[in-house]
């Protein structure tokens, strides 16, 4: 068994909505949206960047590009994929999963997350999440997530994971260069764990006030 490939699991790409064995669970930006509600307008942002047509096309023809089976693109989307590989080349950078989806698992809950790039600069494991509109705080949170769920061949921990993996959104110019921002911070991974219970206790009871409501 691939060691990324550890749980079977459904994903609704209109909701963006993950389900385990029958059971929706939160995903790693729904985690984020959810707890703190007024970061909501920024992550819809996010949402909204991928699912529009030029995020889609963007993301698709990096993630072609990474897998090497990239045929060409429109003219719109050229400058941004420029960037990426402008930043492969540059960097070294060499993604090993790519638009990769994953459950996740911290302190016993579990949450649904898609990984644009994961890889490996140099002899570190890299996380780098593309952008092609604005960098956030919550960015580095959500990458938080992702390095901590995603599996790992020694570690078993999630905090272990977290530890040994770098974190950065790699902003991708119209104009063909990359903008990196890099996430080193070690609260990131509190914040995340904080904000998963916060979401799956919300998940729990949300029928009881539902029901109860007037």
């Amino acid at each position: 068994m691939n060691r990324y490939e550890l749980d079977a699991f459904a994903f609704d790409p209109d909701k963006h909505e993950y389900s385990l064995n029958g059971r929706i669970i939160p995903s790693c930006s729904g985690v984020i949206s959810s707890a703190l509600q007024f970061l909501s307008p920024y992550i819809a942002e996010d949402v909204l960047e991928k699912r529009s047509e030029l995020g889609r096309e963007v993301h698709k023809a990096c993630h072609l590009h990474n897998i090497s089976k990239f045929g060409g693109c429109d003219d719109r989307v050229r400058p941004y994929l420029d960037a990426w590989i402008r930043f492969k080349e540059q960097t070294g950078y060499k993604p090993i999963l790519s638009e990769f989806q994953q459950i996740g698992h911290l302190n016993a809950m579990t949450f649904g997350m898609q990984i644009d790039n994961f890889g490996f600069l140099k002899k570190d494991e890299t996380l780098a999440e593309l952008k092609i509109g604005k960098v956030y705080p919550h960015h580095g949170v959500q990458l938080a997530g992702y390095a901590a769920g995603l599996a790992h061949d020694r570690l078993a921990t999630a905090l272990a994971r977290f530890m040994v993996r770098k974190r950065m959104v790699v902003q991708l110019g119209a104009d063909g260069f990359p903008k990196v921002t890099v996430f080193g911070q070690r609260s990131d991974f509190d914040v995340f764990a904080s904000l998963l219970h916060a979401s799956t206790w919300k998940m729990q009871f949300n029928s009881v006030y539902r029901e109860n409501a007037i």
